[in-house]
């Protein structure tokens, strides 16, 4: 479920993003989910985490879907953890899922609970989706 779904600033970000299929398909697994799942405010693109523990810690598991402004034929789902030291905005990437936007096919909803599933996990090794790339050749919007 997404905890903040029905703030105001929240409500038009996930209306705005709805023209892309994969945000659909996105948004409709995560409020679909047991998890309890939290967007970001005044982030770039559509961003969330989820709000539960990793031995005894909270989840810095970050999901941020963009479209690269590089790459105008891509959708991108970007995995990463900001930094532990509180101001710095450095981040520690495990990788993306690159969406062709000119695919004429709905997203692959297996593959959308297989990230769901890397993001709950921590980004555990054994949870690792198929589709993830690690080289990527456009800068990550903050």
């Amino acid at each position: 479920m997404i905890t903040n779904r029905d703030e105001p600033d929240i409500a038009r970000l996930l209306d705005r993003v709805q023209e892309m299929p994969l945000a659909t398909a996105l948004i409709d697994r995560l409020e679909h989910s047991s998890e309890q799942f939290v967007i970001a405010r005044d982030r770039a693109g559509l961003e969330w985490s989820v709000d539960n523990q990793i031995k005894g810690a909270a989840n810095r598991a970050r999901l941020k879907l963009f479209t690269p402004d590089e790459r105008s034929d891509l959708v991108v789902l970007f995995a990463y953890k900001p930094s532990q030291i509180s101001w710095s905005h450095d981040r520690y990437a495990y990788g993306a899922w690159e969406v062709s936007v000119t695919a004429s096919t709905a997203p692959d909803t297996d593959e959308i609970d297989a990230w769901l599933r890397f993001q709950v996990s921590g980004f555990h090794p054994e949870h690792r989706p198929q589709s993830l790339v690690r080289m990527l050749s456009y800068d990550v919007p903050e």
